[in-house]
């Protein structure tokens, strides 16, 4: 029975873990109108809605052509912190996390 619990156990932890791994090799899938919209509602300043989308969608568009340059672990890392349904997601935070994280790499260590 043991052997079946840790089996079991390993076998979880396996699968459960690689969807994780998995979606870091994508780009992630956001839902822009809800975030513009949301964007749009709490800054009016800002510009509207379809501008928004633009902005997004061009951000997706970059993203989908130069994802695998980014490290695997900046992409996990940015797509978890701008990734949270709970709040705004967004195409345009997740390429400057990306860049920012790409950036502090390259800069020569003292």
């Amino acid at each position: 029975m043991t052997k079946f619990v840790i089996f079991a156990a390993v076998a979880a932890a396996t699968f459960c873990g690689f969807p994780q791994h998995a979606r870091a090799d994508d780009v992630p899938t956001y839902d822009i109108r809800k975030s513009c919209k949301a964007d749009t509602q709490a800054y009016p300043s800002a510009g509207n809605v379809d501008g928004c989308l633009r902005d997004e969608q061009d951000a997706r568009t970059t993203l989908v052509s130069q994802w695998i340059q980014f490290a695997p672990d900046s992409r996990t890392r940015c797509a978890r912190m701008v990734g949270d349904p709970a709040g705004p997601q967004s195409y345009v935070e997740l390429l400057t996390c990306l860049q920012m994280a790409r950036d502090v790499k390259s800069l020569p260590k003292n």
